[in-house]
């Protein structure tokens, strides 16, 4: 009977993540860090994620292991900047992955920085992807809001760029 390596993470508040060793290889990061220590060597030696607090490293890990099976992207995508985030190569949000990224704003902007820290292209894109989708039909100040971005404009220096490009804040009338 073969039982599946497991592998214990450890997030920047000390919580401990237990995962396949599997779906932590679907980290970039730790795959790569486990290559370099000898993989062998680190057996049972817990990892640490000082990017990522427990919680979110759980969350990410769960969405690994619900992506074992999935084909390994393109080889060499992640070479090529404009092919990763290229919109017709996003495949379609399962229910379970909009299910899963159906969080708070501050929990999804968690998960997208994670899946940067972790390198999981994947994740990250439909972490994005959300996040765009949310910010769409939303003012300026609404996004800035969402955002949590201060304007670097004065009110007057602001109406004044609202005067000069007014053609841009026109929303044309479109035919359904």
């Amino acid at each position: 009977m073969s039982t599946t390596p497991m592998v214990t993470l450890i997030g920047r508040d000390s919580v401990e993540v237990q995962a396949t060793l599997q779906a932590v290889k679907k980290s970039v990061t730790i795959d790569t860090m486990l290559t370099v220590l000898d993989e062998e060597k680190t057996t049972g030696m817990p990892i640490p994620v000082p990017g990522v607090p427990g919680d979110i490293l759980k969350k990410v890990m769960e969405f690994c292991e619900h992506h074992l099976e999935d084909k390994p992207e393109d080889e060499g995508a992640e070479d090529d900047d404009e092919a990763i985030w290229d919109s017709e190569k996003i495949p379609e949000l399962s229910e379970w992955d909009a299910a899963y990224l159906d969080v708070d704003k501050d929990t999804l902007f968690q998960i997208a920085n994670a899946a940067n820290y972790l390198e999981i292209p994947l994740l990250l894109k439909y972490a994005v992807n959300m996040v765009a989708s949310r910010l769409v039909g939303k003012t300026t100040e609404e996004m800035r809001e969402f955002l949590n971005i201060e304007s670097d404009f004065t009110p007057e220096e602001e109406q004044e760029i609202r005067k000069n490009n007014e053609w841009v804040m026109r929303q044309p009338d479109r035919a359904t």
